[in-house]
């Protein structure tokens, strides 16, 4: 009984992070960004505080999905490569996923990299 209990806590805990992956202290939302170039680019990912992670080196017409990295509210993804691109704050914490392709503003999309 001592076993049984902590184990049954536990395996509703796994539940319920399947549910809502997205919120602290639970994973980060994914994120997918393609490559509309010919070029390579390197993609970081950058929080408000102005902390920065490469994320992604993404081959031309390539696409790389991967887990945002920083708990802080506000992000920026950049995109850096014959030219480097830089979105407009957004808030990567309020949706689940968001698919970005270089050309205009992350987009919320739940179904990104499933």
């Amino acid at each position: 009984m001592k076993v049984f209990v902590p184990l049954v806590v536990l395996a509703l805990c796994a539940c319920a992070s399947l549910n809502n992956y997205a919120r602290w202290p639970y994973r980060g939302p994914m994120l997918m960004v393609q490559n509309p170039t010919q070029q390579r680019l390197i993609v970081s990912a950058r929080d408000g505080v102005g902390r920065e992670w490469v994320t992604a080196t993404i081959k031309p017409h390539g696409k790389a999905c991967f887990r945002w990295p920083f708990i802080h509210t506000i992000g920026y993804l950049v995109a850096a490569g014959s030219d480097t691109l830089t979105t407009e704050p957004f808030e990567p914490w309020s949706a689940d996923g968001w698919e970005w392709s270089g050309e205009f503003e992350p987009v919320a999309n739940p179904r990104v990299c499933r």
